[in-house]
């Protein structure tokens, strides 16, 4: 009764969500006064005042001559030095853009290297979504003050507040559903209008193979030359969005501003663990090296993105990233090769990928995923486990679960022998809350999932974004991503994928033997019919497996004639000594198929 009564009256004070005319007035005057305008060295005038960048000049003799190069960032440590150099390098603008940020240690670096070029006089513009952002009041209060050049917003904040607790979120969730699922999933960096990078990647320590205990294998792309002007705009019209709020303007930010205490940024201190990367970006023949000569000379590059969900002006009938990489996708003729870190595709993907089999029989369908041991969101998985049969034996599937702990894991992390060491030293970045407690035994080093999303059609046609692939990037989330047209990008794409889905990184998602033919084609009748129920999925047999390869034995695709005399069986949750997570899915999976749409 207690917690209902917080609630309603939660919901009764979010009612009113904007600062006050005074409050505000008096925040405007406080940054007026605090707030540096001093420049300690320009560096639209003074070349000196930035590191002198071979990024940067490719992307400005590509914007001269028309003409695109594209460089994939696959390892986690790379995409941070990339960042980390291009923003020492910007010398006019820097729009930032992301999904989720920790103030850990990467992310405390990443920001503390924004502010520093703001006061070069770069004009440093950053827009996080405000549901999975860093909360602590000081920290964002003392970000607004630093600097004129820096700027700080928020994207569809909860009751109009920075910080969200679990009454705010249920409230949110009780009062304005669709609205509070609303969220900006897009990831992008314009650096001066000239390169710009987009894909999988938050913000913190387990995307750049800094975390003891769990680090996502992802996918970015830097891309050079006038598409990057594109992505600027794009950026444009979610910075004066209805649904972005002035973090100074915050109900809980703007009484800090307001009040006489100094609000200041406390100095950051640069871990032993991160100095050999600011090194490295200093080093203008390894950023060649790494991506310049790595990049391909494009032959069209296709940015597509989501607009912001602007409060009353939401348009069901225009164009969505959806659209666009359903239209690249619908063209595919003999391959299609995918990795998301969630296979939970929408009613509209399915009746896709049923045309396009039914268009071309012999099309090869390939899908890169999470294994429950490796998931961070089992409750994604959950819905994979409930509709396998179907991608596979329907749809047509060669499904891939990749595993926890991969035999490749030194090349896919190169910082994997010093995790190990540090995980000994009982160095931890902290835990995320939604990733919750490893289902799987502990191992000397951390454990590894997929968030890469990307796809390869035909050989030719590459996709690396946000979108999962999945319908709550079709129906909640603003995404973003590039299309890419060069046979090049794309064998070097596929190659990636399909490494991840060698028999030591992934276990094959197949259908069991058939047995007894009556009691097996009622098994499946029943699952089917079970799976195809709008709310409960009781059926308890399953007529999927997950299988690894027998040792000396051929890599053979699930359906081949002598499949299952060259792998052996390991069930459908392998790896996870965890009786709770493995309950957990099966009850998910089983009664709670209506939330697919917001997982």
């Amino acid at each position: 009764m207690k917690n209902f009564l917080f609630l309603f009256l939660l919901l009764l004070y979010g009612c009113t969500t904007q600062v006050q005319p005074e409050l505000k007035k008096a925040v405007d005057k406080k940054i007026a006064g605090q707030r540096s305008v001093e420049v300690n060295c320009e560096a639209s005038k003074d070349p000196f005042c930035a590191i002198q960048s071979p990024l940067l000049y490719l992307g400005s003799i590509d914007a001269l001559k028309d003409q695109q190069h594209a460089a994939l960032l696959d390892i986690g440590v790379d995409s941070l030095k990339a960042r980390l150099h291009l923003i020492r390098a910007a010398r006019h603008s820097i729009q930032f853009q992301n999904f989720l940020f920790r103030r850990d240690q990467t992310g405390g670096l990443i920001m503390d290297e924004l502010v520093k070029a703001a006061k070069r006089g770069v004009q440093v513009r950053i827009l996080f979504d405000q549901l999975f952002t860093v909360s602590e009041l000081d920290y964002l209060a003392g970000l607004v003050l630093e600097h004129r050049n820096f700027e700080v917003r928020l994207y569809n904040p909860l009751f109009n507040k920075a910080k969200t607790n679990k009454y705010r979120m249920f409230g949110g969730v009780a009062c304005c559903f669709t609205k509070t699922n609303q969220r900006m999933h897009s990831k992008l960096l314009v650096i001066d209008d000239v390169v710009a990078m987009t894909g999988g990647r938050n913000i913190a320590d387990r995307y750049f193979d800094f975390d003891t205990d769990y680090n996502f294998k992802d996918r970015e792309v830097l891309v050079y030359g006038k598409v990057a002007s594109q992505m600027r705009d794009s950026f444009d019209r979610f910075w004066v969005s209805d649904m972005t709020a002035e973090t100074a303007h915050l109900r809980d930010v703007a009484p800090l501003i307001a009040a006489d205490e100094s609000l200041q940024l406390a100095k950051f201190e640069v871990s032993e663990r991160l100095e050999p990367i600011l090194r490295d970006i200093e080093d203008r023949q390894l950023m060649h090296a790494l991506f310049v000569e790595k990049a391909h000379h494009v032959d069209k590059i296709k940015y597509v993105f989501d607009l912001p969900h602007d409060s009353g002006t939401h348009d069901e009938s225009r164009a969505t990233i959806t659209d666009g990489l359903h239209q690249a996708l619908a063209a595919a003729e003999y391959s299609v090769v995918i990795q998301s870190p969630y296979l939970v595709l929408s009613k509209r993907s399915r009746k896709l990928f049923r045309t396009l089999r039914k268009e071309h029989p012999d099309i090869e369908f390939v899908f890169s995923t999470n294994s429950l041991a490796a998931t961070d969101a089992f409750s994604a998985y959950a819905f994979t486990y409930k509709h396998k049969k179907h991608y596979i034996n329907a749809l047509g599937f060669n499904v891939f679960e990749f595993r926890p702990y991969p035999l490749d894991a030194v090349e896919f992390i190169p910082r994997m022998p010093e995790l190990i060491l540090e995980k000994k030293k009982g160095v931890s970045s902290g835990r995320i809350p939604a990733v919750g407690p490893n289902p799987t035994l502990e191992r000397p080093g951390p454990r590894t999932g997929l968030h890469a999303k990307s796809f390869v059609i035909d050989g030719f046609v590459s996709m690396v974004g946000s979108h999962n692939l999945d319908p709550r990037g079709e129906g909640f989330n603003t995404e973003n991503g590039v299309i890419i047209y060069d046979k090049g990008f794309a064998e070097e794409l596929e190659g990636s994928i399909r490494r991840d889905i060698q028999p030591g990184n992934s276990w094959v998602a197949a259908m069991k033997p058939q047995g007894l033919p009556v009691l097996g084609g009622i098994n499946g009748v029943f699952e089917s019919v079970s799976r195809s129920l709008p709310i409960f999925d009781i059926w308890p047999y399953r007529s999927t497996t997950l299988y690894e390869l027998l040792p000396d034995a051929t890599p053979l695709p699930s359906g081949a004639e002598g499949f299952y005399q060259n792998y052996r069986p390991v069930g459908s949750f392998p790896e996870v000594i965890s009786r709770k997570r493995r309950t957990q899915v099966i009850l998910v999976a089983s009664f709670l198929g209506f939330i697919t749409p917001v997982l």
